[in-house]
């Protein structure tokens, strides 16, 4: 068993490595493609305008709650010696809580709406880039163009295609 083994590989491996001497393989990196890209720099811009105004609006809930705070504070330092609070004291005390929870509520779905929205946009370049990438590796001949991820141990310089396809995909998106 282990000589029709031996023999097996004796032959294989020469027509292995011609094979593979014909093959045309190339890589790319994802992430510095979106972020290269003119589709990739909209779609950043989309997201950091929609985050900036939710910052805005959280910073602007976080300004009336310091007020709010500061108000609060400021009338129970008035108050002398052990009095009961007076009810519209803790009805406002009761509105400061009530207006914290919800603005770490809105923070919480803004995150969450903002991933979202990142994965949303990215799909949408991903779908432009698929054309692009498989009109270039046919007509560049390539037989396999692998995306780069973290199972790649190493993957070559002089196979690194990303360059080449943020500008097919620049002009492509200009179209």
């Amino acid at each position: 068993m282990r000589r029709i083994i031996a023999i097996a590989a004796i032959i294989l491996i020469p027509t292995a490595t011609l094979y593979a001497a014909e093959l045309k393989v190339g890589h790319f990196e994802l992430q510095r493609l979106i972020a290269q890209s003119d589709a990739g720099k909209e779609s950043r811009e989309k997201y950091m305008a929609r985050a900036k105004n939710y910052q805005e609006e959280l910073n602007s809930r976080t300004e009336k709650l310091k007020k709010l705070k500061e108000d609060i504070e400021s009338e129970s330092k008035k108050l002398k010696g052990n009095k009961k609070l007076p009810a519209q004291l803790v009805e406002k005390n009761k509105g400061y809580a009530s207006q914290f929870r919800e603005s770490q509520r809105l923070q919480e779905a803004y995150k969450d709406e903002l991933k979202v929205y990142d994965a949303e946009l990215t799909r949408k370049v991903l779908e432009e880039f698929s054309a692009v990438l498989g009109v270039f590796a046919t007509s560049n001949k390539y037989d396999y163009i692998f995306r780069l991820t973290d199972s790649f141990a190493f993957a070559g310089e002089k196979h690194d295609l990303t360059d080449e396809l943020v500008k097919a995909f620049n002009k492509a998106h200009r179209k």
